[in-house]
């Protein structure tokens, strides 16, 4: 286990983004400073003064030994050496002396008096490598290049003699211009231009790849609208931008649901105040537009007013409900006895149980002290001892109401019939808002218990209950079987008097029934 946590701890980190992002960038940073580097060496290697000075030596002296080979042939031909075609460097300049160094037997290249006599000077003094300023700065053959700025002035000088067999024939003078080197600022300045031109395209390139899941999900969220929420990234990445991708589809799939929801509620709201507007209009049009006696109208005015009795609990439960999702009801909260305000409610309905012919009974109901806003924790308990009376009668005979205390810290109770029970598939939506299983929970009556009563309601009761358990940091659960009732529990985190203190008494009866605990019709 601990292997396979350490190897997905690793498996993460390397598909994180910011590692790949970071990794990416020291390739493209090692990339250029190699090349960086190389650059900047090859350049110092080729345009390094010691260098480029024994380049000039060489190419000076294959110069002196190339022209010394053709001056030699001439002059052993008698030929004259001005009448050679000679093919020389850019800048070259070349002077052929005789042996004493005072006639000058050949000329190429521009050399001024003053220059020639310099020449002749170094000649005799028997000197054969040294450098030579011409007052000229530049020569017509002299061009520039990118790489190096040419300085005509100053010429590195060769004097060798011309021998034929031994025997010093003339005297032969080279001399090439020195080229001066580009400074290491300006190589140091291109190739660092270059490098951060190298840096920032590579990181503009890396950037785009490692946004482009934003741009993704940026497009997509400008496509979806209201009406079009179920589309879905789908991005099976392990990185952050994976996990914004699964969150973005996880809101967008409660969106999806919260708009349905939305849809099928105002659909629903629609329908159930349709009904009572249309037998309210009905029933007025009947009276206007026919005779009827005395007890007819009022038969007419009673069912009138049971419809609008009937729409002014829905829209007092919408009102309730639609306030409570936006969090504009606050419960005015105060240490409640759930025990009396269970005695409270069960007296309170006693009168509907006999009606229905339903046996209401509490079994133990001890002190337990909550946290709470007695009005909205009564109308919990009234909602759902009224809807077990309301759903056994006709199947059951029996509603049974206690309350007991898991673990010290939750007060719970208990409603239970024994009423037709609920199928399984309704259970997960028996607290969405107009959601009745009437159908479900009715069953078929034998042939001597008469006509079935059809049970009527809201359907608003179950998602209220939720609410007020939610809102006071408990919980409501159910469970039922077809034909063996149902049971309904809310749990309601306990104070810490009450968890201190101890419990009360196990069994509290109710004052105007001792003994049985049955409240009977």
């Amino acid at each position: 286990m601990r292997r396979r946590g350490f190897l997905h701890a690793f498996m993460t980190f390397w598909s994180s983004v910011r590692v790949r992002l970071m990794l990416s960038y020291l390739v493209v940073m090692a990339i250029i400073m190699v090349i960086f580097g190389g650059s900047l060496y090859a350049t110092q290697i080729i345009f390094n003064p010691a260098t480029a000075e024994s380049n000039l030596e060489t190419q000076v002296y294959q110069e002196a030994q190339r022209l010394s080979t053709d001056y030699r042939r001439a002059l052993s031909q008698h030929q004259a050496p001005g009448a050679l075609s000679e093919k020389l460097s850019s800048g070259e300049i070349v002077l052929l002396l005789d042996t004493s160094g005072n006639a000058i037997l050949d000329q190429r290249g521009t050399l001024p008096a003053i220059s020639i006599q310099q020449l002749r000077d170094k000649v005799r003094q028997g000197q054969t490598l040294s450098d030579l300023t011409i007052s000229q700065t530049q020569t017509q053959n002299q061009h520039w290049n990118w790489w190096h700025s040419a300085t005509s002035d100053s010429y590195r000088v060769l004097i060798t003699p011309v021998l034929d067999q031994n025997k010093r024939v003339a005297v032969l003078v080279v001399g090439l211009p020195k080229q001066t080197v580009m400074p290491l600022f300006f190589i140091w300045l291109f190739h660092g231009t270059m490098g951060l031109l190298a840096a920032a395209i590579g990181g503009y390139w890396l950037a785009g790849r490692a946004l482009r899941p934003v741009k993704m999900i940026t497009r997509m969220a400008n496509e979806i609208n209201a009406t079009d929420l179920r589309r879905r990234l789908n991005l099976h990445l392990r990185d952050e931008f994976g996990e914004l991708a699964a969150t973005f589809d996880q809101m967008l799939g409660r969106l999806d649901a919260a708009f349905r929801r939305q849809t099928q509620f105002t659909a629903d709201a629609s329908h159930e105040l349709r009904t009572p507007l249309t037998i309210i209009d009905l029933e007025l049009n009947r009276a206007l537009t026919q005779p009827h006696n005395c007890d007819e109208h009022r038969q007419i005015l009673e069912l009138v007013q049971s419809e609008n009795v009937h729409m002014t609990n829905i829209v007092n439960s919408l009102l309730l409900l639609a306030r409570a999702d936006t969090g504009q009801l606050a419960l005015q909260r105060q240490q409640v006895d759930l025990s009396d305000l269970a005695l409270e409610c069960v007296e309170r309905l006693l009168p509907l149980a006999r009606e229905n012919d339903i046996i209401l009974a509490t079994g133990d109901l001890p002190e337990l002290l909550v946290n709470g806003d007695p009005h909205y924790l009564t109308r919990m308990m009234l909602n759902l001892i009224e809807n077990a009376i309301k759903y056994t009668h006709g199947s059951g005979q029996r509603v049974h109401v206690e309350l007991t205390a898991e673990s010290d810290k939750w007060g719970v109770l208990r409603v239970q019939d024994d009423g037709p029970g609920i199928s399984e598939e309704h259970l997960p939506y028996l607290f969405n808002r107009f959601y009745r299983v009437d159908r479900a929970r009715s069953h078929n009556p034998s042939p001597s218990s008469g006509p079935q009563k059809e049970v009527g309601g809201t359907g608003l009761g179950l998602s209220i209950v939720q609410w007020i358990a939610h809102a006071h940091g408990g919980e409501i659960s159910v469970e039922s079987q077809p034909g063996r009732g149902t049971l309904f529990e809310v749990r309601l985190p306990l104070t810490r008097s009450t968890v201190g203190a101890g419990l009360a008494p196990a069994c509290r009866e109710a004052a105007p029934y001792p003994g049985t605990r049955d409240h009977q019709r």
